[in-house]
């Protein structure tokens, strides 16, 4: 199923970069969204229409993370914080002509939207961090998949034949996205689900498992904490004190770490709080950009 946005490529340093551009005739601040791991530039239509009606806003891939694609040659070693934010700071600057802008991600989005904050605060307005973290190292199924990937021979063939059967079964992808959740009836009976899996399902078909392997392998070492105090822009984290993806320290640090930032825990929610608090999210997401909006 293709989605609304327009969608614009990008060769840097080797990478595809993709992003979806939409209501690109609004002149309100450009929002940008960055998806999480395993996810794609898809990810983000359903939902949140509603909420950005006023914005031009756009969707943007993580580096190999289909349709974008790393280079033939990528290494592991090679994936580190520096080089997700830089390929993201070049894309972001082509979207928006160098005018500051919005970030929001979630889980390793909100990762990459802290990073770049903190390295070119003159192209940003706020930053909001949905379920994100500054130190990689993942819990749950997310951490088990972390330590196959970094395990060797066996191990990676383990992690592998994972990712083939989230793209042979749709079955055994809906029941993966449940281990993200606390709240799992809110994500399986939410009504935008199936228009969710409708278009992003085909791209996790798509997923490359090596690339996913360099990911998994390499995040674990990737730490930003000490990037945290150089952001300068209105930050806001929200997260789920029921996580079972990303431990809930991390939501506390990044609002420790960053100077003058909101934080908004969510009871009863884990990983997913998009689906498991809807109206939640709608409430404070709307509230904080207005405030960012009206600077």
């Amino acid at each position: 199923m293709q989605g609304n946005g327009r969608k614009h490529e990008f060769q840097l340093e080797g990478h595809k970069i993709v992003a979806l551009a939409y209501n690109t005739h609004k002149t309100q601040t450009p929002v940008i969204f960055i998806h999480g791991i395993t996810s794609s530039v898809n990810s983000w239509e359903i939902g949140q229409i509603p909420l950005l009606a006023d914005y031009p806003w756009y969707s943007l891939s993580l580096p190999g993370h289909y349709p974008a694609a790393f280079p033939q040659d990528f290494q592991a070693a090679t994936l580190t914080a520096e080089l997700i934010t830089r390929l993201l700071l070049e894309a972001i600057r082509s979207l928006t002509g160098g005018q500051p802008a919005i970030l929001i991600g979630h889980s390793t989005g909100g990762f990459a939207v802290l990073a770049v904050a903190a390295q070119a605060p003159e192209l940003v307005k706020g930053v909001c961090s949905i379920s994100g973290f500054a130190h990689g190292r993942w819990t749950g199924v997310l951490g088990l998949l972390q330590s196959l990937a970094r395990s060797g021979g066996a191990g990676q063939a383990l992690f592998r034949f994972n990712f083939a059967m989230l793209a042979r079964s749709e079955w055994y992808y809906r029941r993966a996205l449940g281990m993200y959740a606390y709240d799992r009836p809110a994500v399986y009976q939410h009504p935008s689900l199936e228009p969710y899996l409708a278009l992003n399902y085909p791209d996790t078909k798509q997923l490359d498992a090596l690339a996913m392997q360099h990911w998994f392998q390499r995040m674990p070492d990737v730490d930003i904490t000490a990037w945290l105090p150089q952001i300068t822009a209105p930050t806001l984290t929200m997260f789920g004190d029921h996580d079972p993806i990303v431990p809930p320290a991390q939501g506390h640090l990044i609002a420790e770490r960053v100077a003058g930032s909101e934080k908004q825990v969510l009871a009863g929610v884990g990983h997913l709080l998009t689906s498991e608090r809807t109206a939640v999210y709608y409430a404070v997401m709307t509230d904080w950009l207005q405030k960012v909006n009206g600077r």
